[in-house]
């Protein structure tokens, strides 16, 4: 679970301020609510849903089981995707530094940028 300071590749700080990856809740959850929206299609169309018998309640813990089986991809993805939104790709990435912002606190974060 533990995440690295700066990228391997081109050395781009990947924690940009304190609390930075405080937002990737709001993208965890998208990602989850969407995982969730297309299990219980894929359930829907394939067994089916009734008011008759407890088949949304499978469909309840499978889709939760699920979930928490990709708890660690989904942590990874919904850092990454919030990276992306405020590290914009360098196509030069190899002959140029990355550039660090002066929005980090080295003191606070204790890292070495």
């Amino acid at each position: 679970m533990k995440m690295n300071v700066n990228c391997p590749t081109c050395d781009q700080p990947t924690e940009i301020e304190v609390g930075f990856y405080v937002g990737t809740g709001y993208v965890s959850y998208a990602l989850t609510v969407a995982i969730s929206v297309a299990t219980f299609i894929a359930w829907w169309v394939l067994i089916g849903i009734g008011i008759d018998d407890n088949r949304i309640f499978w469909w309840l813990g499978l889709n939760g089981a699920l979930l928490v089986l990709l708890l660690p991809w989904l942590m990874r993805i919904s850092r990454t995707i919030w990276l992306s939104f405020f590290v914009h790709f360098n196509p030069n990435w190899q002959t140029e530094k990355p550039k660090v912002t002066d929005r980090v606190i080295k003191e606070q974060m204790e890292i070495v940028v």
